[in-house]
């Protein structure tokens, strides 16, 4: 009998660290899907307003970069991936009191690529990078989802569903 008991024991507990241990069928971040890709939303977009933005935060694996995005032509006409940067105005004198003053002003550019560096969480925000949705074909909407596919240059393309929303998640 001690020897039954035994045995019980033996296979419960191989059965309690299996249950415990890392399941191989699982997907794997290095392997299936290069990029992970979270907290994706866009802001709502006010009535006759021609473009929108598009934040998220992406993680890739391997060295790689952003280097475009697209959208069904019923939300918007073109996908352009911008940084929002500083822009010095040019100095100028005032005639009556000889006094140069320069204004800063926030202004966006296109770029051609978004870095994703190994490991490194690279963030899609309000007043950084963000990928814009220009001429769009109705306003975003709170409480929609508009798909974007965005393209890599070594991890190739992956399509997100969007939320619109007010706020940051």
């Amino acid at each position: 009998m001690t020897r039954r008991l035994l045995i019980t024991a033996t296979l419960a507990s191989a059965l309690v660290l299996a249950a415990c241990g890392s399941d191989s069928t699982s997907s794997d971040t290095t392997s299936d899907q290069p990029i992970t890709i979270t907290g994706e939303w866009a802001r709502t977009s006010p009535m006759g307003a021609s473009a929108g933005a598009v934040y998220l935060v992406m993680t890739s694996a391997v060295d790689d970069q952003l280097v475009g995005g697209s959208v069904d032509s019923n939300v918007a006409g073109s996908v352009e991936l911008h940084e929002t940067v500083m822009a010095e105005a040019s100095a100028t004198t005032d005639m009556m009191s000889s006094t140069d003053t320069a204004a800063d002003a926030m202004t966006m550019r296109p770029v051609d690529a978004i870095a994703l560096p190994a490991g490194k969480a690279v963030t899609l925000e309000p007043g950084g990078y963000h990928i814009m949705l220009k001429d769009l074909v109705a306003p975003l909407e709170v409480g929609k989802e508009i798909t974007v596919t965005l393209t890599f240059d070594t991890a190739g393309t992956r399509e997100i569903t969007v939320p619109i929303r007010d706020d940051a998640p």
